[in-house]
């Protein structure tokens, strides 16, 4: 080290490093929402209504709503493919593949069901699942959800259709 030299260009370095790393830190908690700054807490998306009893009614609505409309479209699928399957011109092939179609609709429908039976099984009264090509959503009721209750729906979910826990969405609603 040279006389005089208190300084070197190394430790320059690492001090501007140091004061940017603690400048970063602090813009991003000062920007960031309150409800993400926990690392691997989960974010929600919020359905709240005017007043409680309205929201109530609104909640029971929509679970019987939304349960009724998947069913429904689920059953006109079915009914779709089985429409096909009795054209007579279909090769083997083409019934093979409409009954697959069938076994996949199923097999959503029955991975659905099962989701909800174990979600009001661990204290969920009222829970929807909704299987979709990119994932799934969970609509809960519920007045806010824990971070083991927010585990223990990744975790039935996981185990019931194997859908990676980043295609999972679980939305809290009252």
């Amino acid at each position: 080290m040279k006389k005089g030299k208190v300084l070197g260009k190394g430790q320059l370095a690492v001090g501007v490093m140091v004061i940017a790393l603690a400048a970063a830190i602090w813009l991003n908690t000062k920007y960031m929402p309150s409800s993400t700054k926990y690392l691997g807490e989960a974010s929600y998306v919020s359905a709240e209504a005017d007043t409680e009893t309205a929201a109530d009614t609104k909640t029971q609505d929509y679970f019987a709503t939304a349960k009724a409309e998947r069913n429904k479209t689920l059953k006109s699928a079915i009914e779709t493919v089985e429409e096909t399957l009795k054209n007579d011109k279909l090769t083997d092939k083409d019934k093979q593949s409409a009954l697959k179609k069938i076994e996949a609709i199923a097999d959503t429908m029955t991975r659905e069901a099962n989701i909800e039976a174990l979600l009001k099984a661990k204290g969920f009264e009222k829970a929807v699942a909704i299987i979709g090509a990119n994932g799934i959503n969970i609509i809960v009721k519920s007045d806010g959800l824990t971070t083991a209750n927010t585990m223990q729906i990744q975790d039935i979910v996981t185990n019931e259709s194997g859908i990676d826990l980043s295609k999972i969405k679980i939305i809290p609603t009252k």
